[in-house]
Parts: structure tokens; C-alpha cells; sequence
């Protein structure tokens, strides 16, 4: 027993002096934030939640912001990737595609300009569990909504210092 925890206390020791420490939400460094989208968009609303729990605070209107988060688009798309011997789909490729903007209120040239960021996930297919398939597609399209949505807040917090 003594050995396990001396054993334990030596690698979290290790991991600590190594600089070791968990990703988490990424911060962006905007002290208010505006977020708006053209339609509907599920990225829009897990960059919300991820600035939740940050010190960001998301502003009503874009006047009392520093900066506007813009989606101009968010589209899904889902292709035959790998087709069997026989003409079958075996594989489909998912892919989530955004394409946002950054804006300060006051300055003519947005901060960020139109840009289009995409992810791709590639999902076997089963004719005999059609339902199980498209719950792990739903999966796979919250994990790739995730990802974008910290790939936006990574690009406004590189951008940050332009402000």
C-alpha cells in the first residue's frame, strides 16, 4: 500500500515539474462578445456554452461588445466514401463545414475575414443496425461541432492582440 502511494506521489510530481496540465475551454481574452448567426447553428451554441464558464461575457447587442462573432454559414454533408464489390456503400464520409467572421463594432475591416473552416469524419455502414449507425453519426457531428467551435475560439484568441 505504501508503495502505490509513494509510486503515485512520484509520478504526479513528475507530470507537475513537467508542465503537464489538461487542455480544458479555451480562452480568448475578450472581456465581452457578441455571437450571431444567419441561421440556425449548432457551432454558434456550443461556443456559447465554452465561453459560459469562462471570464468572456456574452453581450445582447454587437454596440456593447468588443467583438462580434459572426456565423455565416454552417452546412452538413454526408457522401459515399467506399463502396463495396458489389456497388454497396460501405463507408460515408460526414462533413461540417462553418464559415464565420469576426467584426469590431466601430472598425470598417473585419478583424477575422470570411473564413471557412471544415472537419471530416468517416462512418462505416451497416444495413443491419441502421439505428445504431445513426446514433453514432449524431456522435460523430456533436464531436465535430465541438471541434470547430474550439478552432473558432483558438483563431479569436490569436487575434486577440489586434483589438
Amino acid at each position: 500500500m505504501f508503495e502505490r502511494l509513494v509510486s503515485f506521489v512520484a509520478i504526479a510530481t513528475l507530470l507537475g515539474a513537467c508542465g503537464f496540465q489538461l487542455r480544458g475551454e479555451p480562452e480568448v481574452g475578450i472581456k465581452k462578445m457578441f455571437i450571431s448567426s444567419v441561421g440556425p447553428s449548432q457551432v454558434q451554441a456550443d461556443i456559447r456554452r465554452a465561453l459560459a464558464t469562462g471570464p468572456t461575457r456574452i453581450v445582447a447587442t454587437a454596440a456593447e461588445s468588443q467583438a462580434h462573432l459572426h456565423i455565416l454559414q454552417e452546412a452538413r454533408d454526408k457522401t459515399v466514401f467506399t463502396i463495396t464489390g458489389t456497388g454497396g456503400v460501405y463507408e460515408f464520409q460526414l462533413r461540417l463545414i462553418v464559415r464565420y467572421e469576426v467584426l469590431v463594432p466601430g472598425r470598417e475591416e473585419p478583424l477575422v475575414a470570411p473564413t471557412e473552416i471544415e472537419t471530416r469524419r468517416v462512418i462505416t455502414y451497416s444495413a443491419t443496425a441502421p439505428t445504431a449507425k445513426e446514433a453514432e453519426e449524431q456522435l460523430l457531428y456533436k464531436d465535430m461541432q465541438l471541434d470547430l467551435a474550439r478552432q473558432i475560439l483558438r483563431h479569436v484568441a490569436a487575434v486577440k492582440s489586434e483589438l
